[in-house]
């Protein structure tokens, strides 16, 4: 099968979301909690073979439970898009968890798969049809109590999901629009990613030794050049041993105001991705300090622009407000 979202390096083109700057109402409009994991496509051939194509690089060996989790969809030809996952106790997306998973090379915690789209379905693209079409497709393929799982959303009440996911400690929400189709490649208008927290990612540019850990030097791109943001410290040793034998040193990265880094920099070639939030401490020569939440190989670098957010679109709903929680899941044991 073609991947109807892949580009000609062989990286998934996936449909990306715009920043919005606060939540809305929209009768139009789809809202979901944004799963923190790693983006994917599975891709289920007519031959029975199931593959996990990562925004980087397949993720097949990394992730074999949900392989075998997709036996449901062998030989029917089918591409879902999605993010695979760990949940903790009370059903929330774990990204350090994931991020610890990764840097040990071992299969725990076990991980899920959660489906947001499918982009083609026994021979056919559906990559022009409505969301909330592409969306019914997938309510009658994804079985019940499997390791890949088909996320609810709420119709129309953003605001109200914003707040019950705050409560809750979540990162952003989704919104979608009902008649959207799917952009590869694309960072949709219709689809608006709505931050709840300032925890972002950055693109790991360098480091300096610092004691018995590092100082990670953190940049993003902006208008086509590439900036630094600011410092993080990695002082675990699993992540130090995960990141110096992942990253690929450089002589130099071309880097605006380089100089603010200092003397003594380890250049890397800028792959590699930090989430990142705000840190109660100093940074140092004028750069801002964040606390590291996960280290990442696993997402495109491209992606990690600065961009200013999109005012929410003048939207209401007149859908009628019910108890919910965001939070539905279930983590798995292996």
């Amino acid at each position: 099968m073609t991947i109807p979202a892949a580009g000609p390096s062989g990286r998934v083109v996936i449909e990306a979301s715009t920043p919005c700057s606060a939540p809305f109402d929209g009768d139009d409009w789809l809202f979901n909690i944004e799963w923190e994991g790693s983006r994917c496509l599975l891709v289920a051939d007519a031959d029975g073979s199931i593959r996990l194509q990562g925004e980087t690089a397949a993720l097949d060996e990394r992730y074999p439970e949900i392989v075998a989790a997709a036996g449901f969809l062998a030989r029917r030809g089918a591409v879902l898009d999605g993010s695979i996952c760990v949940l903790d106790a009370d059903g929330r997306p774990d990204l350090a968890a994931l991020s610890r998973r990764v840097m040990s090379g071992e299969r725990r915690p076990a991980a899920v798969y959660l489906v947001t789209d499918i982009l083609h379905l026994d021979g056919e693209p559906l990559t022009s049809r409505p969301l909330l079409a592409r969306l019914a497709a997938l309510a009658g393929l994804i079985p019940a109590d499997s390791r890949i799982q088909l996320p609810d959303h709420v119709v129309g009440r953003g605001r109200a999901l914003a707040g019950a996911a705050v409560e809750r400690g979540l990162a952003a929400i989704l919104a979608r629009r009902q008649d959207a189709p799917y952009l590869a490649g694309m960072a949709s208008p219709l689809r608006l990613r709505i931050a709840l927290s300032a925890r972002r990612e950055a693109i790991v540019v360098g480091w300096r030794s610092a004691g018995t850990g590092l100082r990670l030097l953190l940049g993003d791109w902006v208008e086509g050049r590439l900036g630094l943001v600011g410092v993080a410290p990695l002082g675990e040793a699993l992540g130090r041993r995960w990141l110096t034998t992942t990253a690929e040193p450089v002589p130099a990265v071309a880097v605006d105001d380089a100089d603010a880094a200092g003397p003594g920099v380890t250049w890397i070639r800028p792959r590699l991705i930090a989430i990142v939030e705000p840190a109660l401490a100093t940074g140092t020569r004028g750069l801002p300090a964040w606390r590291l939440v996960a280290l990442r190989d696993d997402v495109d670098p491209m992606w990690c622009v600065r961009r200013a957010p999109v005012d929410p679109p003048q939207a209401t709903s007149h859908q009628p407000l019910r108890p919910f929680s965001p939070t539905v899941l279930h983590a798995l044991e292996m």
